[in-house]
């Protein structure tokens, strides 16, 4: 496989194991889930040790890219090098570190919620690192700080999401009956949060387009890999709000209303199954689509 590629699948992979060690985790804290359910948990185990996997790997593709072949991508003084002189090797291994560290807080937690605590942050760390190994470390000076922020932001903000999505799915694959109080719950108090983690993510997906693609950048946007990237990340984040909302205003309340009546509860819990699906298919090919961006050069940098 070509070595850009590569790079771009383990970034992919980073970003889908991160939604999951950070969100799940962060979604049964916030009180949307049963207490420690073990699903969740060991779902959430085995994406970071995906996490932390796939941040070594992609250390190594990276630096197979960067000497331009497979071989320096095996070498420990190329690995080395690229760890000790760059912030996209260090970020790699503190990734990988903060990921394990995550991993084994949850392990070890059974419940102690000190535990989980410290593995919410761990992971939050570990998401925060990719904003050095992207485009959001490439600007300068006090701006350049507000850049980075900003990607740090997008970044935990999109794991709250695309996570909470993910703890709805294991809150719906179950039986009906049992479940849909609880599900209806979890809906109704993730509405807020969800309104916010949106406007986060269009404030400082803003913030990032300025930075990246600039008033001499507009007229390039069409004409770059990175810009039709951009758009079709930007039409996948338009279904997913339109789904969210859908969600939200229509399909939560039914659910709160059919509670008690086993037919109608059925028929709405199907149509969340597959709305909320969607919404998390799609939310998986966008981060496809920003791990490939990342290999890309954006528009201010042509």
């Amino acid at each position: 496989m070509p070595i850009d590629l590569t790079v771009v699948g383990l970034r992919w992979l980073q970003f889908a194991a991160a939604v999951l060690a950070l969100g799940l985790p962060l979604f049964q804290a916030l009180g949307l889930g049963e207490p420690g359910p073990q699903s969740a948990r060991r779902a959430a185990i085995i994406a970071g040790l995906v996490f932390a996997v796939a941040a070594l790997g992609g250390l190594m593709a990276q630096t197979a890219m960067m000497a331009g072949g497979w071989a320096a991508g095996l070498d420990t003084a190329a690995l080395g090098y690229v760890v000790q002189s760059t912030s996209l090797g260090i970020a790699h291994v503190v990734r990988a570190v903060l990921a394990l560290l995550g991993v084994a807080a949850l392990v070890l937690s059974r419940g102690w919620r000190a535990g989980e605590l410290i593995a919410i942050l761990a992971f939050a760390g570990a998401v925060a690192s990719f904003a050095w190994s992207g485009h959001g470390a490439a600007s300068e000076g006090s701006l350049g700080l507000l850049h980075l922020a900003a990607d740090i932001a997008h970044a935990l903000s999109a794991c709250v999401w695309i996570g909470a999505l993910a703890g709805f799915c294991l809150l719906l694959i179950r039986p009906v009956a049992p479940e849909a109080v609880l599900t209806a719950r979890a809906l109704a108090g993730f509405a807020s949060i969800g309104m916010v983690t949106v406007a986060v993510l269009m404030i400082t997906g803003l913030i990032n387009a300025a930075f990246l693609i600039g008033a001499e950048g507009l007229g390039r946007i069409t004409g770059s890999t990175w810009g039709l990237l951009l758009i079709a990340k930007l039409a996948l984040f338009a279904v997913m709000v339109g789904l969210a909302a859908h969600n939200r205003f229509t399909l939560t309340p039914a659910l709160s209303h059919a509670v008690g009546v086993q037919a109608d509860t059925d028929r709405v819990v199907r149509r969340l199954r597959i709305s909320i699906g969607l919404e998390m298919l799609a939310g998986v090919v966008l981060l496809g689509l920003v791990a490939a961006m990342g290999v890309q050069m954006p528009p201010v940098s042509m």
